[in-house]
């Protein structure tokens, strides 16, 4: 390669030696391969990656937009989807999912009288079994209550995976001392008898980021992972193929693809209407869940969330339930890049930032009624500052 004052390194392939690829980093500016976005773009991966990563960022990528086969492990016999791409690609590879790609579960409440039963095989079946499985679409006949989930983004994972729970845990209030109407706690999950802190999730349910990697693998696409010894997600299932289904290297790779995504880009504007907006955000209780920004160990993490566990949902509601986390509690969604993520709420039934707002309920109603007490004008502007972020 020719030594030249503007030379650019072109990764040309996934393949390329990283020793060589190191040796020319030395101040050199990288191009990255077609369409995978530029660093610390979302989608991109994030600006302080080395040469290592790198390599092991877009090989995982690949995997995660790797269509998988049944010869490969895919159904066990359920899935959602045939790759991690299948649910996350909105607003780009890695981000979340629209409408039509929400997922179901289902139990037994007795008719919302209780008790809740989860049924055999667990909450997690399954929207669609794959083409090779008869009774495709069929709701388990025992059951009486389902519950739609949104595909969650993956931008910043990484960042929120290094947050520590002790600083999560500062925000809890389970007996509402401060009197506000918000508890909000914290999930604790059980880890080979040890408590950890749970950050992913509509329930806050896996604590670590390759916890998430390998429920999702599992549950979604029906392919084993490389057993950790953290028992928090099945290892074999069955179906003829060897286990792991999906290789050593290639989870690797995978985690670093999700650690190392760069996380949503707040836009930036200096509209009077923003700056309003965000005064509104603070003033009506919005930010009492949706810190703006919780610390992590290279500076502030600006997810606008508590990652605590709240009730948000109506009276009467029937939906899931698991140990730590009862009917209608749900983690804190980060607000990071959430102009880009519509529908809203859990199972989506808000489709716009106006529409979710009103969706508050519980915790939620004073922020709700306060906003709902804003003139049109004011609302406009908690609006446009969300639609900023």
């Amino acid at each position: 390669m020719k030594t030249q004052s503007k030379q650019i390194v072109v990764i040309a392939s996934l393949g390329l030696g990283l020793g060589m690829l190191s040796s020319f980093m030395q101040g050199l500016p990288i191009q990255l391969p077609p369409g995978v976005p530029s660093f610390g773009q979302p989608g991109g991966p994030m600006t302080n990656i080395d040469p290592v990563e790198l390599g092991n960022f877009l090989r995982g990528r690949e995997v995660f937009d790797r269509a998988f086969h049944k010869s490969g492990g895919l159904g066990a016999p359920m899935m959602n989807a045939d790759s991690c791409r299948g649910c996350h690609q909105d607003p780009v590879l890695g981000g979340a999912g629209g409408l039509e790609l929400n997922v179901s579960r289902f139990a037994n409440d007795n008719g919302g009288a209780g008790p809740f039963i989860n049924l055999p095989g667990g909450q997690g079946l399954s929207k669609l079994h794959p083409p090779f499985v008869e009774l495709r679409e069929e709701c388990p006949p025992e059951a009486d209550v389902f519950e739609q989930r949104q595909t969650p983004s993956t931008l910043g994972l990484g960042l929120v995976s290094e947050i520590e729970d002790f600083v999560i845990l500062a925000n809890e209030d389970p007996t509402d001392l401060n009197g506000d109407g918000v508890y909000g706690v914290a999930r604790m999950v059980d880890v080979n008898g040890i408590l950890e802190v749970g950050k992913f999730g509509w329930k806050a349910q896996l604590p670590q980021i390759t916890d998430f990697g390998r429920d999702a693998m599992m549950g979604e696409l029906g392919v084993t992972t490389p057993d950790d010894g953290r028992g928090l997600t099945p290892n074999h299932d069955g179906d003829g193929v060897s286990d792991p289904e999906l290789s050593v290297e290639d989870f690797q790779d995978l985690k670093t693809f999700m650690r190392k995504l760069a996380p949503p880009e707040r836009k930036g504007s200096t509209a009077p209407e923003v700056m309003a907006g965000e005064l509104l955000f603070d003033q009506i209780g919005c930010a009492v869940c949706h810190i703006p920004s919780l610390p992590g160990p290279d500076g502030p993490v600006n997810l606008y969330s508590n990652l605590l566990l709240h009730d948000v949902m109506p009276d009467n509601y029937r939906g899931m339930s698991e140990p730590g986390a009862g009917v209608g509690m749900f983690r804190t969604p980060p607000l990071w890049g959430i102009s880009d993520t519509a529908p809203y709420m859990h199972d989506g039934r808000a489709e716009d930032l106006d529409g979710a707002i009103r969706a508050h309920f519980s915790e939620g109603d004073s922020a709700r009624v306060s906003y709902e007490g804003l003139t049109p004008g004011e609302q406009a502007e908690l609006i446009a500052f969300l639609e900023d972020l």
